[in-house]
């Protein structure tokens, strides 16, 4: 549907939101600041951004009233509760948690009004019948009593009490004031406080007017109260006040909350130091306790945070702010920032400077000027393109010198801002500027250069100078790009240079003197100069190798470090770290950025913008989780808990799930833990969202397993822990090995005695046995001998027959000698004398075949000569023979005769 407005109707809305725009602005160029903030919303994992209420139970989860209903938040996960619980969503509802961890809601649904609590896991109902159906806007507060609840309902002019264990409802109306409104109803001790238009007032017995009502006056209508120690605190209308030791004072007139929330959402909270929190139907705010205005709690990017339905300060002191919008949590409020968006021309803080009684923060072109914190001048450099504000320099009278790299070297008198024109053929591009015993020295991209009255002098050529740093009144420092550090006496015009054997070191930003002792701001880290040399300079391994752009003393005498990692300050003993997470705008600290005015201010110039740290507002806090372990359980479901923590052997792998929960930085919480009986030592976890751990197959054992927390790895939180025990399985027991030990005595004297039985009975038998067998041995004994006998008669036979046998052998062996001899003798006349007669023949019959007839007689005659010769041999030869016996030579060689004779033998002994 389009809506169409008419021409008067316009100029009616332009003329009621006109004023508000222009209150709006003017309020904000007042405070011309923002605070740094945590923003949640929808994109986070908020289920909603409009948020009603706010609580802390304590465990430290926080809970919220929301347009969706009641959620929760424990710095990891949000939780929405289901709209089929029936819980309020409306912006008439309130919430509030108790010592005893239960949180109780009372609002509107769109089923009427309800007041419902959280106990166990379980929300339980009210019955309040009694009281009536609520519309609109009411006041709510609950406390414990005798164990018992006490709610406290506030409605128009009247209050009901509701006692929970007995369903009374105690009604007190302040029928003295027919008109009344009630604002609020805030419990103490015994009394009920009911804040409302008509003053303060107090029940206990009877309702009875609060004394600071006198001292009241007109201003009557209190909105809010809240207690600190024996102070009462009171927001009215466009005021706040204190009442101690009967005296009341005003701490501000004029707050700004000049408006009654529509639903009686009025805010008033004290934190631990004191600080005062308030709005209704308004930004949150704060009283400023140094100057003790009232100024808004500005959030970047939210500048117009109107309307703000609860401040809440939780337990480690960060304060809560829900809206319409969104939620946001301001942690600390030692740093006041400064952008483009609060004012500045850029964001960008390049230097920083005073002049006259001002401050002056240079952007990339610009030139802001501040006055009491309020910007209130801006103006730019004259331009070229390139250029940057890189240093700026005040003379102490009128003058304000600027580098502005490729802009050059510009001056403003408070009127006009000019261009000091250099030396021709010299480059105009200017890198730093510093105003010493009146004189100006700055230098470009080769030289150092001296500006004193309307003479510009080189002082000496030397390249690559990004700074100069006031020394003594004898000597300045240069530092260069890439070639370490030069001390430079104007007066001498002598120079002396330090290096570094470090190539980082070499490239230099900054240097002052503290304690003594040369400290230089390199790119390599923090350095000193020590025997001509730049050293590094070690504190602790979180400054180690982060490059140093700027440094300077504080008056308290300490030394403040400008890092890309936010600024350190360091003291020789402690280093304390500060960056975008403990509120400074950005992290990157320029090198010419750093400035203390006074001695409660240091102004910090950096990439995002500029931070003021506040020393009155530095309220350090040991930030330490809350830590629980939220579940312990096995591979098979098996919870673990006091009662139950007794494992089978089996069931051995477990999970660990616990949380540490802080709002400080939610994505700085880290853990370590240990499982003693398993773990030499403890094992860390820097992801906060790894928060449970998983033991597999455990053996058999008491353990103890260990948790801890912390934000900052120094302070840790008590340990959690939970004690279990693996029992061993059945058969490792004492009982089981005992059990077991006597069985197998029993087995063994049972195997004993069946085998003594068995070997007696064998033995038995064996006896038999051995008895048989030694009859049966002894007959074959007598056998054997016996035989023995009838053998060892045969082996006498035989011996004799050997005997006889030898002899037989010798004699006939002597027989055989002879006979040998005798055909030996044969042998040799048949081979020798025989052969030569008829050798002798044959020749000679030979011969007569061919010999003539004359010599035939003569060869005749020795041819019968040699017949007689043969005729002789042959004679000899038979002789021969005749002594040889052939038949007893086969006689000696046959068994026959031989056995005969042996027999014989025997026969004749």
């Amino acid at each position: 549907m389009i809506s169409k407005t008419s021409k008067n109707e316009s100029s009616a809305l332009v003329g009621h939101i006109f004023p508000l725009v222009l209150m709006i602005l003017i309020n904000f160029n007042a405070s011309s600041q923002f605070y740094p903030a945590k923003l949640y919303s929808v994109r986070d994992g908020m289920p909603t951004n409009a948020i009603y209420d706010i609580t802390q139970s304590p465990d430290g989860i926080l809970w919220f009233m929301t347009s969706k209903g009641v959620a929760s938040y424990n710095s990891l996960d949000w939780k929405l509760f289901p709209d089929s619980l029936k819980l309020p969503n409306s912006p008439y509802s309130f919430i509030k948690s108790l010592e005893d961890g239960s949180v109780w809601v009372a609002g509107q649904n769109r089923d009427g009004f309800i007041i419902r609590y959280l106990k166990n896991e379980k929300w339980h109902s009210i019955n309040i019948e009694d009281i009536g159906d609520i519309h609109g806007k009411f006041c709510f507060d609950v406390k414990i009593k005798k164990n018992d609840y006490v709610i406290a309902i506030g409605n128009h002019n009247y209050i009901d009490l509701i006692t929970i264990s007995t369903e009374t409802v105690n009604r007190i109306r302040l029928s003295d004031f027919p008109s009344l409104e009630i604002y609020s109803i805030s419990f103490k001790n015994d009394s009920t406080y009911i804040s409302s238009s008509e003053g303060l007032f107090i029940y206990s017995d009877s309702i009875k007017p609060h004394p600071v009502n006198t001292a009241l006056g007109t201003q009557k209508e209190v909105l809010q109260v809240a207690f600190e120690d024996e102070s009462l605190y009171l927001l009215g209308k466009d005021w706040l006040g204190i009442y101690k030791n009967d005296t009341f004072q005003y701490l501000n007139k004029g707050t700004g909350v000049t408006t009654k929330s529509q639903f009686n959402k009025h805010n008033l909270t004290i934190d631990q130091f004191g600080r005062v929190f308030f709005s209704s139907m308004s930004s949150a705010r704060f009283l400023d306790p140094s100057s003790g205005k009232s100024e808004i709690l500005f959030v970047n990017g939210r500048i117009f945070n109107a309307k703000s339905n609860k401040i809440f300060v939780d337990d480690e002191n960060n304060v809560w702010v829900g809206d319409h919008r969104g939620l946001f949590k301001f942690n600390v409020l030692r740093f006041q920032n400064y952008n483009e968006n609060i004012g500045l021309a850029n964001d960008e803080v390049a230097a920083i400077s005073t002049y006259q009684n001002q401050l002056v923060l240079a952007n990339k072109s610009d030139l802001n000027f501040l006055s009491d914190g309020v910007i209130k001048k801006k103006l730019p450099l004259n331009y070229k393109a390139g250029i940057r504000a890189l240093d700026m320099a005040y003379d102490g009278q009128n003058t304000l010198y600027i580098a502005a790299n490729s802009g050059g070297l510009q001056k403003y008198d408070g009127i006009n801002l000019t261009n000091i024109t250099l030396p021709e053929n010299d480059n105009n591009n200017i890198s730093t500027v510093e105003y010493i015993d009146k004189k100006l020295f700055f230098a470009n991209t080769h030289a150092l250069f001296s500006l004193e009255g309307e003479e510009t002098r080189k002082e000496i050529d030397l390249s690559g100078i990004r700074n100069i740093n006031y020394l003594n009144a004898d000597s300045i420092a240069l530092l260069s790009t890439g070639k370490g550090l030069y001390l430079y006496q104007p007066r001498s015009k002598k120079i002396k240079h330090f290096t570094s054997r470090s190539l980082n070191y070499q490239n230099t930003y900054n240097v002052c003197k503290w304690n003594g002792q040369y400290f230089v701001g390199t790119g390599g880290g923090l350095a000193i100069i020590s025997d001509n040399e730049i050293t590094p300079y070690f504190t602790t391994e979180k400054l180690n190798r982060v490059a140093v752009y700027s440094l300077f003393v504080s008056t308290n005498n300490k030394l403040w470090i400008g890092t890309n990692e936010g600024v350190f300050i360091w003291d020789e003993k402690k280093l304390i770290n500060y960056n975008r997470s403990h509120g400074l705008i950005g992290d990157e600290i320029n090198r010419n950025a750093f400035i203390q005015i006074k001695e409660e201010k240091v102004w910090i110039g950096t990439e995002l913008g500029a931070s003021v740290y506040d020393y009155s507002n530095d309220i350090s806090l040991e930030i330490i989780p809350n830590l629980s372990i939220t579940k312990a359980s096995t591979l098979e479901g098996q919870i673990l808990n006091e009662s139950n923590n007794t494992l089978k052997y089996n069931n051995n792998t477990l999970e660990f799930q616990f949380i540490g929960i802080s709002f400080f930085d939610e994505n700085q919480i880290k853990y370590r833990y240990k499982l003693i009986g398993f773990d030499d030592q403890y094992l860390y976890i820097n992801n906060p969202n790894s928060n449970a751990i998983r033991y597999t197959n455990l053996p058999p054992d008491d353990y103890q397993f260990l948790v801890e927390s912390s934000i900052d790895s120094n302070h840790w939180s008590s340990p959690k822990s939970i004690n279990f025990t693996i029992k061993k399985p059945f058969y490792t027991t004492y009982w089981f090995l005992i059990f077991v030990a006597f069985s197998l005595i029993v087995i063994l004297y049972i195997i004993y005695k069946i085998r003594f039985n068995f070997i007696l009975r064998n033995q038995k038998k064996l006896k038999k046995e051995v008895r048989q067998r030694t009859q049966e041995i002894q007959s074959m004994n007598d056998e054997i001998q016996a035989q023995n006998e009838e053998l060892l008669s045969q082996s006498e036979e035989i011996a004799t027959n050997n005997e006889r046998l030898e002899e037989i052998v010798q004699d006939r062996t002597q027989k055989l000698q002879e006979q040998n001899e005798r055909l030996s003798k044969y042998a040799f006349m048949n081979s020798h004398e025989l052969r030569g007669p008829i050798c002798r023949m044959i020749g000679l019959l030979n011969v007569l075949k061919l010999t003539k007839s004359e010599d035939r007689e003569k060869i005749l005659n020795l041819i019968q000569i040699t017949g007689l010769e043969l005729d002789a041999i042959t004679i000899r030869i038979n002789q021969t023979l005749e002594t040889v016996d052939f038949n007893e030579l086969y006689e000696f060689h046959s068994n026959e005769n031989l056995n005969n004779e042996i027999e014989s033998k025997k026969a004749n002994n």
